[in-house]
């Protein structure tokens, strides 16, 4: 709305400053309001970070919270170049004794040789069968050698088919077609009868399907690949040579550096949670007087060094375990005597974390705890964050309302001081006329 201002003219005032400043002192309470509403913009930014770093100490947790996840296990060969080994989460410690007498192998097929890749091969069915699972085919127009292997690559999984070039004059190109996997049940038939109208392929074998053939400790064993991962409970074996004479010794050792890493990751995650909730409770922090981040500090610090209650090992703290509580609620993870105590008494420790039939541990526990507060229904972070939420709703109204307030006000006293400026004008432009009939 605009208002017509004769800015002091009548007067000597500068009424547009002095409006101006009026205007400014009105507005204290949105500039109140304003500051608030940032608050609980950063709170809500502050949870998701805290919410963040409480997850993170969550996935470390759950790095402990089963048997098969806390026992690592190390797999070591004898011979690293004709076996390597690795271990899965059910691996057990052990030693075996490994011959392999075979590898496994994939077939390979190829035609006769031809003059171009663009020879025609003529067209009509091609029937492709392997694992068991058949497919038909089918070549339209006169179609050539490197469209017939175009056709098998883009519809049948299992095999893969290339031209190669010997460089020859004459029948230097060869269709070769190999499967993808080695073993017998990836053995495979190609079938090229139905083609007619050029020079179909006449496929050759160049090597069959075969399985792996090997001895554990003595036993004979058939083995479909040569990664075979259910012959030693646990372990993936990675056959690469053969030697009927050789022995290759399989060892399987409990991951002692493995564990202590999981548990220090977990403790590394707890510190730079508390390194957060520290920095926000200081002074100046966005959440320091948050319920959320009260709740968060109290139920995991509680959580992390009181005694488990529901283990069925000896060891009920974290604290015999090598984590004692350190400075500024961090902390401190002595590795070596975690190792000491892992050596002396593995179930206690084990049984301390993982959960498992009629043992509660302390990192499912954690699991459990920080899944409650995280809750996307009733956790600490949805409703303080609906709080916070309804409070930057309750802000912007009332900004809008004293925003309407203080826009009627302006006008009022642009009114007001125009008038006052009309008045003393007139006053002037009498006092003139007087002073002229003297």
């Amino acid at each position: 709305m605009s208002s017509v201002s004769f800015s002091g003219l009548a007067t000597g005032l500068d009424t547009g400053s002095i409006i101006s400043q009026l205007v400014e002192l009105k507005r204290a309470p949105v500039y109140r309001l304003q500051k608030d509403k940032q608050s609980f913009q950063d709170q809500i930014s502050s949870l998701t970070t805290l919410k963040s770093k409480l997850v993170a100490l969550q996935t470390a947790a759950k790095k402990l919270d089963t048997a098969s996840e806390f026992s690592t296990a190390k797999a070591t060969s004898s011979d690293t170049d004709a076996l390597s080994v690795s271990a899965g989460g059910t691996a057990a410690p052990g030693q075996y004794k490994v011959r392999i007498t075979s590898l496994a192998t994939a077939q390979k097929v190829q035609s006769q040789g031809y003059n171009s890749k663009l020879d025609t091969v003529g067209s009509g069915k091609v029937v492709i069968t392997v694992g068991g699972k058949t497919r038909e085919l089918s070549l339209v127009g006169a179609s050539t050698l490197q469209g017939l292997a175009n056709l098998i690559n883009d519809n049948v999984e299992g095999v893969s088919a290339a031209i190669v070039n010997s460089g020859a004059a004459t029948g230097g190109y060869t269709l070769v077609v190999n499967g993808t996997e080695a073993g017998t049940a990836n053995a495979f038939t190609l079938d090229v009868s139905g083609l007619t109208g050029g020079v179909p392929p006449v496929m050759t074998t160049k090597s069959t399907a075969a399985d792996a053939a090997l001895t554990i400790d003595d036993i004979p064993i058939t083995a479909d690949s040569n990664t075979p991962d259910d012959v030693i409970s646990g372990l993936t074996l990675h056959l690469m040579q053969s030697d009927i004479g050789k022995d290759i010794t399989v060892t399987v050792a409990r991951d002692t550096d493995g564990i202590s890493d999981k548990v220090k990751g977990m403790t590394d995650a707890y510190n730079d949670l508390f390194t957060f909730i520290s920095k926000e409770t200081a002074s100046g922090g966005s959440l320091r007087d948050n319920t959320a981040l009260r709740t968060v500090a109290s139920t995991i610090e509680n959580m992390f060094s009181g005694s488990l209650t529901g283990g069925l090992g000896e060891i009920t703290m974290l604290a015999q375990m090598g984590v004692k509580r350190g400075s500024n609620r961090q902390v401190e993870f002595d590795a070596s005597k975690f190792k000491d105590v892992l050596a002396a008494e593995f179930g206690s420790v084990r049984d301390f974390f993982v959960k498992r039939e009629g043992n509660i541990g302390k990192a499912s526990q954690l699991d459990t705890l920080i899944t409650k507060l995280t809750a996307s229904t009733d956790g600490v972070f949805k409703s303080s964050t609906t709080a916070l939420n309804k409070r930057i709703e309750n802000a912007d109204d009332s900004i809008a309302r004293y925003e309407r307030g203080i826009e009627s006000y302006q006008t009022t006293l642009q009114r007001r001081f125009t008038a006052m400026e009309q008045m003393v004008s007139q006053l002037q432009a009498q006092g003139n006329y007087l002073s002229s009939i003297r």
